[in-house]
């Protein structure tokens, strides 16, 4: 966070990231170096909707995010998500050890603006009970070749598998 506010120094990011706010976002540089930045969390598609997320099983298939991903992955640090079930509960998901998940994801610049999406997949484990998608979570050792290597990318698009701690949100 000390990079996007020595770049940004005027941008206030929320506690609890939502789609078309402003969330940090890691991704390669031009000089091969992992930088940190700020953008929408959305595609503004021409209807003015946003789409936030991308299945990660059509990802290669949809024209809007398939140049993206060969060419504007990037990463969603986060300390937890949330996600609701049928009940309308609210259920945090977080590291079952301290320490933040990482979100596959891809950018795209507007402008002088970027727009990210965040890859879902089917759930797995304790999300299964709650919801059919979850973000695809990259394990720490996974972020460079997310980053800077296209073919471990592929290979990274069905992984994902991580343990996460279930907190129910009292509202």
């Amino acid at each position: 966070m000390g990079e996007i506010h020595r770049k940004s120094p005027h941008k206030e990011l929320s506690a609890i990231a939502r789609p078309s706010k402003e969330i940090a976002y890691l991704l390669a540089s031009e000089e091969g170096r992992t930088t940190a930045s700020v953008g929408r969390w959305g595609f503004e598609i021409p209807t003015g909707k946003l789409i936030y997320n991308a299945r990660q099983e059509t990802t290669m298939s949809k024209g809007m995010f398939s140049g993206c991903f060969q060419n504007a992955r990037c990463i969603v640090p986060a300390h937890s998500f949330f996600e609701w079930d049928k009940e309308q509960r609210c259920f945090s998901f977080s590291q079952k050890e301290a320490g933040l998940l990482y979100f596959a994801a891809l950018y795209r610049r507007q402008g002088e603006d970027s727009e990210i999406v965040i890859l879902t997949t089917h759930s797995r484990g304790e999300i299964e009970a709650v919801h059919h998608r979850m973000p695809l979570i990259l394990d720490e050792s996974k972020l460079r070749p997310w980053l800077f290597d296209t073919s471990a990318s592929m290979l990274l698009l069905s992984q994902g598998s991580v343990s996460l701690k279930k907190e129910i949100i009292e509202t």
